[in-house]
């Protein structure tokens, strides 16, 4: 008795097209005779397996087989399913259409069908600058200077030479691709003559050899926008290489690096800068000058009894906003600074009011009374 079709494959009735033939190619894989070397028994199965295949592959064959069973599509007893049989290791399998999704995904267009390929988009190109602060908070038309690959100005990128034009590639016969066996498996890939472009050159360009390209010193300016990050890239469309033919130049892809400045800690669009403060400035409060990236020192008010480390925020003093309006803040770190060298009437100061300052903390009987005016020389008034 004839194996049933669905059960060869391992799939129900109702099966999808797409089911039946995920079921196949594991089998085939699995039982295919460049694998199973000598073995009668895989080569059978391998038989079988694609018999099965040819039929439930093909929706009129199917729907023959489902009715009248093997004889319907095997020609026999005046069916009307009339074919070829199911001799041979593949039948009619179209090996391609099974196999072509790994083919494109391991070889590219190596496998499958596929379209020709023609002339190919140029390669992209990365340059790297290097600017301060100053230049990427003002922004900087930065020149650069490099060599690349570009239309041949004597052929306009053709690779023929003038008045003549190109000719169908006779390896491939304008496919751009051609077909190799190998064993079971029947593969394509692009054609090496023309590079899977189908044509090609007549008479070459003398100028590029019929390339169509060479390679030339190029010179641009590429603007550089105020509030520009470290490491960001900025993209200049069709500024690399040049594709061949006429297809589209590659990007140019230039590389920002900003250099840390001496004065200024930046975190996105904040500024950090350290500022002394000596000990009356923080305890009394005061006015300083700060730095600001613009350049020009601006005011800030330190409120009393500010302590060390702490961080005073000035609203719009930083970096503009690369990807929207305004500026970040300038943060002010505040360090309060001890002289490490005190004059004999500092020293005698500095004593009195650490009694005074103290002087709770003391029994009454230890309190001493300070002498008078120590206040009015520390603080200006008794």
């Amino acid at each position: 008795m004839a194996e049933d079709f669905y059960n060869l494959l391992g799939v129900a009735r109702n099966a999808s097209e797409a089911e039946i033939k995920t079921a196949y190619r594991k089998l085939a894989m699995k039982y295919h005779p460049d694998r199973n070397p000598g073995n009668k028994e895989a080569e059978d199965k391998f038989r079988k397996i694609n018999s099965a295949y040819e039929v439930l592959s093909d929706p009129k064959k199917r729907q023959i087989y489902e009715q009248y069973g093997e004889a319907g599509v095997s020609g026999a007893g005046g069916f009307p399913g009339g074919g070829g049989g199911f001799g041979g290791a593949g039948g009619n399998v179209n090996v391609n259409d099974v196999f072509g999704d790994i083919f494109e995904q391991f070889f590219g267009e190596a496998g499958g069908g596929g379209r020709r390929r023609g002339p190919r988009r140029g390669a992209d190109m990365k340059y790297e600058v290097e600017i301060d602060l100053n230049d990427a908070f003002h922004g900087k038309n930065f020149p650069l200077s490099f060599d690349r690959v570009e239309a041949c100005p004597s052929c306009h990128g053709t690779g023929a030479r003038n008045g003549s034009g190109m000719k169908r590639c006779a390896t491939c016969r304008g496919q751009g691709r051609v077909q190799f066996s190998q064993g079971f498996f029947s593969m394509t890939q692009t054609c090496p003559d023309c590079g899977g472009e189908g044509q090609r050159v007549e008479s070459p360009c003398p100028a590029c050899r019929g390339a169509g390209r060479v390679r030339k010193h190029a010179t641009l300016t590429v603007k550089i926008p105020p509030g520009i990050y470290d490491v960001a890239t900025l993209r200049i469309g069709e500024a690399g290489e040049a594709g061949g033919r006429g297809a589209a130049a590659g990007d140019l892809y230039v590389l920002v690096r900003v250099k840390t400045d001496p004065r200024f800690e930046r975190t996105e669009d904040d500024l950090k800068v350290g500022v002394n403060l000596d000990i009356t400035q923080a305890a009394l409060g005061a006015t300083i000058h700060v730095p600001t990236i613009d350049g020009d020192p601006t005011s800030i008010r330190v409120p009393p009894g500010t302590q060390h480390g702490a961080t005073l925020r000035v609203r719009d003093h930083g970096m503009p906003k690369l990807h929207g309006r305004g500026r970040g803040d300038l943060l002010v770190h505040i360090r309060v600074t001890v002289p490490q060298e005190l004059t004999a009437q500092q020293k005698e100061l500095l004593e009195a009011f650490a009694q005074a300052l103290h002087e709770h903390d003391q029994p009454a009987a230890e309190k001493v009374k300070p002498e008078p005016g120590v206040f009015k020389k520390i603080f200006g008034k008794e």
